[in-house]
Order: structure tokens, then sequence, then C-alpha cells
């Protein structure tokens, strides 16, 4: 059985987004955090979205790595976020592309089916 190991950034206070949405409230992270999600995601197989965290991603990381100011660990962060399988859980998204599957369904009877 594969392991389910969940990830987030919050506040301290367990916030995730500030008024309206917003969640630029962190600014960029630092190199040191970055480079902790990056070998994280090294180690993922498989990396679930709901829909605002998908379109945050695939909004920026599919051409990342080709930004003028992209930093090492940030090419190889775009690179492995392309590669890694990914399942979107969203009844309003239309469509995904990069290594991304769409599940419009029961997200627990999905988990557990990958699981």
């Amino acid at each position: 059985m594969r392991k389910l190991i969940y990830g987030m950034n919050l506040t301290l206070d367990g916030y995730i987004a500030a008024a309206g949405d917003d969640i630029g409230w962190s600014g960029p992270p630092s190199q040191e955090l970055f480079q902790w999600w990056l070998d994280h995601e090294r180690e993922s197989g498989l990396s679930l979205y709901g829909r605002k965290l998908w379109e945050a991603m695939s909004s920026y990381w599919p051409t990342g790595d080709q930004q003028p100011d992209a930093t090492p660990a940030e090419i190889e962060f775009a690179r492995n976020w392309r590669d890694t399988p990914k399942v979107v859980f969203s009844s309003t998204v239309g469509t995904v592309d990069w290594n991304t599957r769409l599940v419009t369904g029961d997200a627990i009877a999905e988990i557990t089916r990958l699981k």
C-alpha cells in the first residue's frame, strides 16, 4: 500500500489564505524552504491537488525553468513538477495538462484506490 503524505504551508495561527483568498502573505520562499519542498517533491510518486492549488501551480511551473531569474533549485523543481504524475480533484476545472489526470467524482474513493 502506498503511503499518503500531506504537506501544506500555513501561518502559525492556522491560516492558509488571507482575505480575498490571497496566498501572497508569505512572500517568496527562502532558499532553505524551497529546497525542503524540492527534496520532498523528488521523493513523491504522485501529487494530489485541489482546484485552487492546481490553478496556482499550473500557471507558473510548466515554464518555471525558463524564467531568466530562475535559481538552480527552481529549475529542478519545474522539471520535476512537469515529470511527476498529478491528480486534480475538481468539478469545475475544464482540462488539465502536464502529466495530470482530472478526477471529478468522489475524492475519498479515488485516494483509497490510489493507495
